[in-house]
């Protein structure tokens, strides 16, 4: 075979909002959402990096579908493609292989993602055209292996490929990677600058960077410590020279999208003085988690550009805190909500309703202790038992997941569980409860109001209101 011609492909949304696939993301977006996939532009940035160039394509976020894909196959015939994937998307994201073989019958199709490392065999069961799923969490290195093995794809480490007599096999694992720096950098260039934005960003064009992997934490519901161990950072150096690319291909904001971006503040601080000493002129927003901010720390953040910081909450609920090992207390909170505020830096806070030990009473502590911050946002998900989690494992042994439908398994849909004392339809209607009780205040809007900078940010807050009242401003919550 010549040189192949390789597309890395994020599928096409499920949702008018498009969904989340990044680093074991899953589910429907609340909001008009549009962040550019990282993952998938990793993987095309190292094939790049290692002399294999290749196609990108976002039919998510271009809201682009199948017919799309076909289009661009039947222009230039792929050999190879890679596709990003996730619970609730895997059974519209495995049509992409069918649609590869119908133009290419010899196309090795190639899955991706947590849900694939954790149900690799039942992934290449849900159809007899994808040929190989990835099952180590070392996704770029993987895919440079099969390229070069691709004429003999059992050489290939850390896969599960299906054979001439269609059984699947297991290679052995792929060596793990020692050097971040080693990957290079993410196809930023191959992005359609017009597509990323989201309700938070002050500037446009906006990218995605990352500038660690994993997490510091073990909260048993996340893919991050379920299937990428142990936390692995950039050089100060390699972070630099992205971001000064970033700014030169035009790009005036970007999206941090590590788990707890502020867990090293030595490292942190070199990092937020080069970027002003250099003058790097670009806005940026990170998460972090609430016990690893100070005053000094979000001093330089806001100096070197970030004007918003996403904190995991979860639940106001002692028990429930322990129960899912998020290692936080309520008052990390309260603190964390006011130095930032206090830092003319906004807040946003990931929430959620319905995991072990939840009760009516917990549920709603929540939604009334979130009206007492002054947070900028929040997020009020419905807690999902993603395959090979510590969560998912603990609702599977006590049989409380109804049914392995994974395209239900998504955070804005009825839970797939129901607890003794606590059904899935009264979670469901608690989380869509505490965003009206939230976002409804007229103290609140007033706030939002109060902090427009621009026409662009006061036209993204009323689109995404629009959709807010759409959604949840009704008599009566359905499924």
């Amino acid at each position: 075979m010549n040189r192949p011609l390789i597309y890395i492909i994020e599928p096409p949304a499920t949702s008018k909002n498009g969904v989340q696939r990044i680093y074991g993301g899953n589910g429907t977006n609340k909001s008009d959402f549009k962040k550019a996939p990282i993952d998938v532009l990793w993987m095309s940035g190292y094939l790049r990096k290692n002399g294999f160039d290749n196609i990108f394509y976002d039919a998510n976020n271009a809201r682009e579908d199948l017919t799309d894909i076909k289009r661009l196959f039947q222009s230039k015939k792929p050999d190879i493609i890679f596709f990003s994937t996730s619970t609730c998307t895997i059974y519209e994201d495995v049509k992409l292989a069918k649609v590869a073989k119908d133009i290419n019958s010899d196309c090795t199709t190639v899955a991706f993602g947590t849900h694939v490392m954790e149900l690799t065999n039942e992934t290449l069961e849900e159809s007899n055209d994808l040929d190989i799923g990835i099952f180590s969490n070392e996704w770029e290195l993987v895919s440079l292996d099969i390229v070069k093995n691709i004429n003999d794809i059992s050489l290939a480490k850390g896969i599960v490929y299906r054979d001439s007599e269609n059984k699947l096999i297991r290679t052995e694992n792929h060596p793990p990677l020692l050097d971040y720096d080693q990957l290079g950098f993410p196809a930023h260039d191959k992005l359609d600058q017009k597509l990323y934005s989201d309700p938070t960003m002050r500037r446009s064009p906006k990218t995605m960077v990352q500038f660690s992997r994993s997490c510091i934490a073990k909260c048993n519901f996340c893919c991050q410590p379920a299937f990428f161990g142990n936390v692995m950072k950039r050089s100060v150096d390699s972070i630099i020279e992205e971001l000064k690319w970033v700014k030169k291909l035009g790009f005036k904001e970007v999206f941090i999208n590590d788990a707890t971006f502020t867990y090293d503040h030595q490292w942190n601080k070199e990092i937020f003085q080069r970027m002003i000493d250099e003058k790097i002129d670009l806005s940026w927003w990170c998460t972090t988690r609430s016990h690893c901010l100070n005053e000094e720390i979000l001093d330089l953040m806001k100096k070197a550009g970030c004007h918003t910081i996403g904190v995991g909450f979860e639940s106001a609920d002692d028990q429930v805190l322990k129960n899912i090992k998020k290692g936080v207390r309520r008052d990390y909170i309260t603190n964390a909500v006011k130095m930032t505020r206090d830092a003319d830096i906004d807040i946003l806070l990931f929430c959620v309703v319905g995991f072990l030990g939840e009760t009516r009473e917990s549920m709603y502590e929540t939604i009334e202790f979130l009206k007492t911050l002054n947070a900028s946002f929040i997020t009020l998900g419905i807690a999902v038992p993603a395959p090979g989690t510590g969560f998912y494992k603990q609702m599977k042994e006590k049989g409380y997941l109804k049914h392995k439908n994974w395209d239900l398994y998504d955070p804005l849909k009825l839970p797939v569980y129901d607890y003794p004392d606590l059904s899935g339809e009264e979670i469901y209607d608690a989380a869509a409860y505490g965003l009206r009780q939230f976002y409804l205040r007229p103290s609140y809007i007033f706030d939002r109001l109060k902090a427009v900078e621009s026409p662009g940010q006061l036209f993204r807050y009323i689109k995404n209101f629009a959709g807010f009242l759409k959604r949840y401003v009704r008599p009566k919550v359905a499924a």
